[in-house]
């Protein structure tokens, strides 16, 4: 059986604190997944969940025309109950419409680290509990919070609307976009992948890097490779 029919969203809450009406956001897209996985993280926790901010608005229409008008990555501040901050950015990519090495780096050390984020955190809505876990952390944490979640865009990404949750896990199984936790500046890997895909099995899904050269992909399996042992080489440090 593929793995990935292994994901079973009747196991979480059976709550829907989001759009239980509905909402007009394209199929299969990433950023609805993961706000509804998001709100579910807070059930009982956040009462008045429809009250956070999005400094950065998340307009689903925008992305039902081309891909010149194609929506961008959104970003959600929830107020704690201690008045620090929970900041969380639903990455869809299409802000540039490619991944450039600049992305990967940043998401191997979010600038929100620095910054004086008491928890930071990546996310994918291919992994719930996981991503549940740490959205629920984020609000405990004791000071200001950021989560990065990768939200994959069928329409601007160029990829069937049912393979939303493949492609997530391809992107964390290929090492791309991998799940880890910075609590008071200690690292923890969530999902490690000691047999990774190959970033070229993560980009040939996706009609967005098809004039892609084998050169640019090379680099960006380099990088990749550098940046993840990188990360490994922290997190067995507890740095």
């Amino acid at each position: 059986m593929d793995k990935f029919n292994l994901y079973a969203a009747q196991m979480l809450s059976f709550n829907e604190q989001f759009a239980s009406k509905g909402h007009n956001a394209c199929k299969g897209c990433g950023i609805a997944l993961s706000v509804r996985q998001v709100y579910k993280a807070l059930e009982n926790i956040v009462v008045n969940i429809e009250n956070a901010k999005w400094d950065i608005p998340w307009q689903p229409e925008r992305a039902l025309g081309s891909n010149k008008d194609k929506s961008k990555l959104s970003l959600l501040t929830i107020e704690k109950e201690n008045g620090e901050t929970l900041e969380i950015c639903f990455d869809n990519e299409c802000s540039d419409n490619k991944i450039d090495n600049n992305n990967i780096i940043k998401r191997q050390s979010p600038i929100a680290a620095a910054n004086g984020c008491k928890y930071v955190a990546t996310a994918s809505p291919s992994h719930p509990f996981d991503l549940i876990d740490k959205i629920r952390s984020a609000y405990k944490s004791s000071g200001s919070a950021f989560v990065q979640i990768l939200c994959p865009c069928p329409v601007a990404w160029d990829f069937d609307s049912e393979n939303t949750v493949r492609l997530a896990r391809i992107a964390v199984e290929a090492r791309v976009f991998p799940l880890y936790e910075i609590a008071d500046g200690y690292y923890r890997i969530s999902a490690q992948e000691n047999n990774p895909r190959t970033v070229n099995d993560y980009l040939s899904r996706q009609g967005r890097f098809s004039a892609w050269k084998k050169k640019n992909i090379d680099a960006l399996q380099e990088l990749v490779n550098n940046s993840y042992a990188n990360l490994i080489e922290k997190s067995s440090k507890g740095l």
